[in-house]
């Protein structure tokens, strides 16, 4: 089979998860590309009507998902396929979700292996590393991931890279692209993130206050289509600009900080409900103790990712879509 490299001509574009958070942020730049000439929809719902959408049915948590998946990408040539099929809503099925992120991303990658297309890009976070006492002052790309205990949100992202990484050295003839953002914040998301700093008063841990990033969700949607005819491959975090230490990202949103001890801490998490299946607050004792701070300088010189906001400008937003 003839492989099409992406770049050369009108590009067809295949995208799983198109409704969820990272799919509203890049269908649209699809959409207003002159040089995309179809968006290959594989969902379960159609997205919003778009002139370049073609929509075909895939469930990826299905038995029949892989030959699904194959079928509709070998039937007509496809360049890329971004692959954003991860929840970020209150995850009331923990099973359902693991088998949509880590079985789904099997199928997905067996297909694209199938089909031979030329480039493959993947989300990811930088809650992956972990947040631990003994990080790095800065978390470059090559760092383990120790993920997070009792996070199944997190540690199923931890084994989808492991996937990934697997496919990649199957299939070097597949441009393979991961992108580690930041917790994602703006005006349509929902997420951990937006939903922790949505609330009046945000619960921290008493004698910590821990440097976090955040990337603009315009900047997060520019560095997707980036990847799409990006002249690299691998892994690469994606950040707005800056640092904040918590208390000051709480405080851009528009909230106040309220120091706990970890007791109580934990109590008060359950009760905003930040996720909604009970396992996120106790994993989010990590990130509010220590600092997980990853490096953006790959993304800037081998995607020309320069965010445009800072993490401060991440944050107002939300307090700007609250008003």
């Amino acid at each position: 089979m003839e492989v099409i490299r992406a770049g050369k001509g009108p590009m067809r574009i295949a995208v799983t998860g198109a409704n969820g958070d990272y799919g509203r942020l890049l269908l649209p730049r699809l959409e207003a590309d002159p040089g995309v000439e179809s968006i290959l929809v594989l969902d379960t719902k159609e997205p919003q009507p778009m002139s370049k959408v073609e929509f075909h049915r895939v469930d990826l948590t299905r038995y029949d998902a892989e030959g699904e998946l194959t079928d509709a990408l070998t039937e007509r040539p496809v360049d890329a396929l971004f692959h954003l099929a991860f929840l970020f809503g209150p995850i009331l099925n923990g099973p359902l979700a693991h088998e949509l992120e880590v079985i789904g991303t099997m199928n997905v990658l067996t297909a694209v292996g199938r089909a031979r297309l030329p480039r493959l890009v993947v989300p990811s976070l930088t809650v992956t590393y972990g947040a631990r006492g003994n990080n790095p002052a800065l978390l470059r790309e090559g760092s383990p991931l120790f993920g997070c205990p009792h996070s199944r949100f997190v540690n199923d992202k931890v084994e989808v890279e492991g996937q990934v990484r697997a496919f990649r050295e199957r299939n070097p003839d597949t441009r393979t692209l991961v992108l580690r953002f930041a917790p994602l914040l703006g005006p349509s998301l929902d997420n951990p993130a937006t939903r922790l700093l949505s609330h009046a008063v945000v619960p921290t841990l008493l004698g910590f206050d821990p440097l976090w990033q955040a990337i603009h969700e315009e900047d997060a949607g520019r560095a997707l289509h980036l990847a799409l005819r990006a002249d690299a491959a691998g892994d690469f975090n994606v950040v707005g600009r800056g640092v904040l230490p918590l208390s000051g990202l709480i405080r851009q949103a528009g909230a106040q900080p309220l120091p706990l001890p970890g007791p109580l801490f934990r109590g008060a998490l359950r009760a905003l409900g930040v996720v909604g299946a009970g396992t996120l607050p106790v994993a989010l004792l990590d990130y509010m103790h220590y600092s997980w701070v990853a490096d953006g300088e790959r993304a800037e010189s081998a995607l020309g990712f320069v965010p445009l906001h800072h993490v401060r400008d991440a944050a107002s937003a939300l307090r700007r879509s609250q008003s």
